[in-house]
């Protein structure tokens, strides 16, 4: 089961955003005290992959229940302009 909850970072106020705030991971923990029974997919940034890891896995959730993708920027293969 799936339940999907949007949490913004840093909403700007000309969204009027009335939802959540905050960092993901942070809200689902504010959610759920224990994490034992669950299974976690956490994808974005390698840095807010590190974190959430970190967090989720000090919660209790067994390190073979949490499944990640860090999403890198590409190398650009092509020299930048002023070098071409």
């Amino acid at each position: 089961r799936i339940r999907y909850v949007p949490v913004l970072s840093e909403p700007r106020p000309e969204d009027a955003w009335a939802g959540r705030t905050g960092l993901v991971h942070e809200a689902v923990l504010a959610d759920h005290a224990d994490l034992a029974g669950f299974d976690v997919y956490v994808a974005g940034p390698p840095a807010m992959v590190r974190a959430a890891r970190a967090a989720f896995l000090a919660r209790g959730l067994p390190a073979d229940r949490l499944f990640h993708d860090s999403f890198e920027p590409a190398a650009d293969a092509r020299p930048p302009a002023a070098a071409r």
